[in-house]
């Protein structure tokens, strides 16, 4: 079964599960600052258009055009001036009897035309070699600012995330540290026992050390961020984006569309068509137009001398032993290549797609565990804060506990956001409309 036509009905079979009407990635995270969407695509906008990548691929993507250029005017004729000053060292003729030229030294000015009609097809074939070399830069131009959009994103998201996790992690710590000074006075008033005031040391260590923990990622990729984004983190706040891909709307054409790979495949293509016809036409008559003009000895005022000569040139290649048959099947080979190639990266599409819609209806179902479990340890939370505050029997191991289960929880609920906002990006970056929707142009 043809693999689209597989992603297609697999969206269908999960479509239930796919309920994202208006969906918005980070919409079960209230308790933060939101970066609107449009805001948050003009920041990641601003950082892909100064990175080398981009830049280099601008770059090249220039030099292609020139080349095209040169190619395309390759049909125009060659026009050259030379000067020929030809001076004889050693001559022995006959003054009277020779034919050859008498006059010794020469000082003349030539100028040549020459216009090509026909070489086998070669201008051409150049000028599509070029032309596809620059429709393959465009698309590489795009696959690396789209791929650059899904780093950026990525970093920014992981940055934000630490940031939020290890600050959480951090506020909750100080509230409990608390319980380790009432535990010691509960101790020391005999009113708890030593097992009691260990497990809550205990507690209150691993707390910390995951704290820690945090703390140390969070550093690690607030450092990431200002080596790519070139600026000290700044929280910005969680990005409210809807999740496109998978609305009722446009549910059939989610995953339908070549990616950049496929593109960039396909013109090979058309390039290596270019190059067999460019090889058969060493091998083909050429014809032509040549034109020279010749003023004879510049440097004497009294001598007038001019020549124009010019005409046809027709030429044909007649035997060359087996080269041609040899390089044209050296370049048919190359075509059946490209072809095999694209073959490959369009399988290897369909499987990227598969994956990643695979992985968007596994990570909004356990999104909603998530949450669902996260609900639940806040209710909890609140309990047993309740009746710590109404003097209640001493209850700091659970809350202890329940606050690690919620930090761990709002972790995960945070990657299962990322990871699902990414996956909406990735499958834009498949069907290469990333570019687009952060209105990067070129």
């Amino acid at each position: 079964m043809n693999f689209k036509i597989y992603i297609i009905l697999l969206c269908l079979i999960f479509y239930p599960q796919l309920g994202y009407n208006d969906e918005l990635a980070y919409q079960t995270i209230d308790e933060y600052d939101e970066f609107e969407e449009l805001d948050f695509y003009e920041h990641i906008r601003n950082i892909v258009i100064v990175q080398p990548e981009f830049i280099e691929s601008v770059s090249k993507q220039n030099e292609i055009n020139e080349d095209r250029k040169f190619a395309s005017r390759s049909r125009f004729p060659s026009i050259t001036a030379s000067l020929i000053n030809d001076k004889s060292l050693k001559r022995d003729v006959d003054d009277f009897l020779s034919l050859r030229k008498r006059q010794d030294d020469s000082f003349d000015g030539v100028i040549t035309v020459d216009q090509p009609l026909y070489l086998g097809n070669k201008i051409n074939s150049q000028v599509n070699i070029a032309k596809a070399k620059l429709k393959k830069s465009k698309e590489e131009l795009n696959e690396v600012a789209s791929n650059l959009i899904v780093n950026a994103v990525e970093i920014y998201l992981t940055a934000l995330k630490s940031d939020i996790i290890s600050t959480f992690a951090e506020n909750e710590l100080i509230k409990l540290l608390v319980f380790k000074d009432q535990v010691n006075a509960r101790f020391q008033a005999g009113a708890a026992d030593s097992s009691e005031k260990a497990l809550v040391n205990v507690r209150l260590s691993e707390l910390e050390a995951s704290e820690a923990i945090l703390k140390s990622k969070k550093i690690q990729n607030l450092a990431v961020y200002e080596a790519f984004f070139k600026k000290p983190f700044e929280n910005l706040g969680l990005p409210k984006i809807k999740l496109n891909n998978v609305l009722e709307s446009n549910i059939y054409n989610a995953f339908v569309g070549m990616s950049y790979q496929e593109k960039i495949a396909k013109i090979e293509i058309e390039s290596q068509e270019s190059h067999v016809e460019l090889t058969k036409s060493s091998y083909r008559p050429q014809l032509g137009m040549s034109f020279r003009f010749t003023k004879y000895d510049l440097d004497d005022d009294e001598i007038k001398d001019e020549d124009l000569r010019g005409g046809i040139y027709f030429s044909v290649p007649l035997i060359n032993f087996g080269r041609a048959s040899a390089e044209i099947n050296s370049a048919k080979a190359r075509l059946n290549q490209s072809k095999i190639l694209y073959s490959q990266s369009s399988r290897d599409s369909d499987y990227q797609k598969a994956s990643v819609l695979g992985n968007i209806i596994g990570l909004n179902e356990a999104r909603k565990k998530i949450l669902s479990s996260l609900d639940n340890i806040r209710l909890q939370k609140e309990t047993l804060q309740l009746r710590l505050s109404s003097g209640a029997n001493f209850t700091a191991i659970a809350l202890i506990d329940a606050t690690v289960q919620e930090i761990d929880l709002l972790n995960q609920l945070l990657d299962t956001e990322q990871s699902l906002l990414i996956s909406e990006l990735q499958a834009n970056h498949l069907n290469t409309n990333l570019i687009q929707r952060f209105k990067i142009s070129f």
